[in-house]
């Protein structure tokens, strides 16, 4: 039993979609997407690092794998190169859109299964230079204090028709090898999820719905920490030297 079990997740794992047709109109069949893991991500700070606060949550989620012979359909019929993500956050009963970016389907292999965010406090999302501070930007003493995973109680697969929708105007960000990082504000409390939808990059134009994975992420939680080597300091107006890149001078040998 256990053997069958880990079989048929093997081959649920390993799918890759056609794209079927009918009554004139193409589609995928059952398609799905799933938010996999999330992991706090800490940071160490203090002028001693002693204390941990959170740099943000990483977290994972599936992206549907198109056949090769879909692929071509979709772009020779609409030039559907891509999928196209959202993450949006839940507050207040009030869902905004937090970050558009694609992934080129033809980029996608059999081994692409996932891809992998970065939600950061604004602190740690600004730059490297910013992540190297010892003192964190604009006060940020944060940790999350709780998180979850939690499942949608609605059906979580269906069939995605491809039809012209509407000319996307937001900021796209072509999704690379490193994980997107993404700024959460001030505060990450709120539910976060994952919505994907068929893309034509060169034109702009989506060619589905939105599709919504099948998990919310639930920051419910954050616990401020004091940090009282950091009392006065803002390294965003003047950083630390102890917080600042090597130079090529630093490295040379004396």
């Amino acid at each position: 039993m256990i053997k069958l079990v880990l079989l048929l997740l093997f081959i649920s794992c390993n799918k890759s979609y056609e794209v079927l047709k009918k009554n004139g109109f193409f589609y995928l069949e059952n398609i799905s997407a799933e938010i996999l893991r999330a992991k706090e991500v800490e940071w160490k700070v203090g002028r001693k690092k002693e204390r941990v606060v959170s740099r943000g949550l990483r977290f994972t989620s599936t992206i549907p794998t198109i056949n090769k012979a879909g692929k071509n359909i979709l772009a020779k019929k609409h030039g559907i190169d891509s999928w196209l993500i959202r993450v949006s956050r839940t507050r207040r009963n009030q869902t905004q859109g937090l970050e558009y970016f694609s992934i080129s389907l033809g980029s996608m292999t059999k081994a692409t299964r996932d891809f992998t965010v970065n939600l950061y406090y604004h602190a740690s999302s600004v730059s490297k230079a910013f992540r190297l501070f010892h003192c964190p930007a604009f006060n940020h003493r944060f940790k999350i204090g709780s998180f979850s995973i939690d499942k949608r109680s609605e059906n979580i697969t269906e069939n995605l028709f491809v039809r012209i929708i509407e000319r996307f105007r937001g900021k796209v960000t072509r999704l690379g090898f490193a994980p997107m990082i993404i700024s959460g504000g001030r505060s990450l409390v709120g539910k976060y999820s994952v919505d994907i939808a068929l893309y034509n990059s060169r034109k702009k134009q989506r060619y589905s719905k939105w599709i919504k994975s099948s998990g919310i992420i639930n920051i419910n939680q954050e616990n401020p920490i004091s940090i009282a080597s950091c009392s006065g300091i803002k390294e965003e107006y003047n950083p630390l030297p102890e917080s600042k890149l090597p130079t090529i001078r630093d490295l040379e040998i004396k």
